[in-house]
C-alpha cells in the first residue's frame, strides 16, 4: 500500500489508517498522545476522531530528522 499522498491533499484519517502509516497500533498511538509524543486527533463527535494527515506527515518527518541528528 502506498502511504504517501499522491495528490498532496490534506485528509482526515482514522486511527487505523494512521497506525498503518506509522507501523504502530491503536494503543501505542493513544499512549503516545497522552505522553505528548504524537499529535492528537480531532474529535468530530463522541464516537468519531480523525487525524490531520499533514500533522501525521510532520511527525513522520520529525522522526527521521531526529534519527539523522544522532
Amino acid at each position: 500500500m502506498n502511504h504517501q499522498h499522491s495528490s498532496g491533499a490534506r485528509r482526515m484519517e482514522t486511527v487505523n489508517q494512521v497506525g498503518e502509516r506509522i507501523g504502530r497500533g491503536k494503543s501505542w498511538i493513544h499512549a503516545a498522545i497522552q505522553r505528548g509524543e504524537f499529535p492528537a486527533g480531532i474529535r468530530l463527535s463522541s464516537r468519531c476522531t480523525r487525524w490531520d494527515s499533514f500533522a501525521v506527515d510532520r511527525w513522520i518527518a520529525e522522526q527521521f530528522e531526529g534519527k539523522a541528528k544522532k
